[in-house]
């Protein structure tokens, strides 16, 4: 087999199983999801810990397709990746894979956006009920001695009423 043949057999095994693990990555990312809706810290942290064991593969095949063009003389970007497979890809299956997985990390990028502002809110609104539990406006500023604005950070818990 050639070392074209051989560069282009390898590139398709990073991509498909780049592909599996995004696969699997968002699935785990609408899991997590579903555990925040739901309240549910035990599916929560299952969520999690999937989610961090099929980041840690996407980057261990990402850091093999990194090597692989490195060996190849490519750079490492965006049009490098396009002129190696332009090169090494008469059918045209290598293209697709790559669209394939790009379009993939995205939803998958899009996935954990989507949860970071569910665990916003949430937060948020943890806060806002412990200022109302204080008994303290959240946006209660007041100007300190040095002329700044400060934090009142003063409050009465309910069980002191």
């Amino acid at each position: 087999m050639s070392a074209e043949r051989q560069h282009s057999r390898k590139l398709q095994d990073i991509l498909v199983a780049s592909g599996k693990s995004c696969d699997r990555l968002l699935n785990a990312l609408n899991d997590e999801r579903n555990a925040l809706k739901a309240d549910d810290t035990s599916q929560l942290s299952a969520a999690v810990a999937r989610k961090k064991s099929h980041l840690a593969d996407l980057e261990s095949l990402e850091t093999q397709r990194r090597a692989l063009l490195a060996a190849c003389k490519y750079k490492d970007d965006m049009a490098a990746m396009e002129r190696f497979i332009h090169q090494h890809d008469s059918s045209g299956d290598l293209m697709t894979l790559w669209q394939q997985t790009m379009e993939l990390v995205r939803q998958c990028r899009e996935s954990n956006r989507t949860n970071g502002i569910i665990i916003a809110a949430q937060q948020r609104q943890q806060a806002e009920a412990l200022n109302v539990l204080r008994e303290q406006d959240a946006d209660t500023e007041t100007y300190g001695p040095q002329g700044k604005t400060e934090t009142t950070g003063q409050y009465r818990a309910i069980a002191e009423v």
